[in-house]
């Protein structure tokens, strides 16, 4: 079944030079993710951290959906996802972002 309707911003983030993957992580999940997690509209916010971070392109994702291409651009365009976007400094590479606006296709739902 193709469930369309919602969208999604996807960021891949590389940590700062010199940080280990644990303070990386540390600080996304307990300082970065309650400011992400104010964002107008926001419905659903998850982050993925690489495996094995040296043989991957980037340490980690976070995945934004919205209900509409409408809801995710507001959000963008939000002094909350802009105080998230300014917290990037403390902790990733933000000359290394990966950025992408997409309509969310649901191929298998939880079985």
């Amino acid at each position: 079944m193709w469930l369309v309707g919602r969208a999604a911003a996807v960021f891949g983030l590389n940590r700062q030079e010199g940080m280990d993957i644990e303070e990386f992580e540390r600080h996304w999940r307990e300082d970065h993710s309650p400011i992400a997690a104010e964002t107008p509209g926001l419905r659903k916010y998850t982050i993925s951290i690489a495996h094995d971070p040296e043989e991957s392109r980037y340490d980690g994702l976070a995945q934004l959906y919205f209900d509409s291409e409408e809801a995710l651009e507001a959000a963008m365009d939000s002094e909350e996802l802009g105080e998230a976007a300014a917290d990037l400094t403390n902790f990733a590479d933000t000359d290394d972002v990966l950025q992408l606006a997409l309509e969310e296709g649901v191929q298998v739902e939880e079985h």
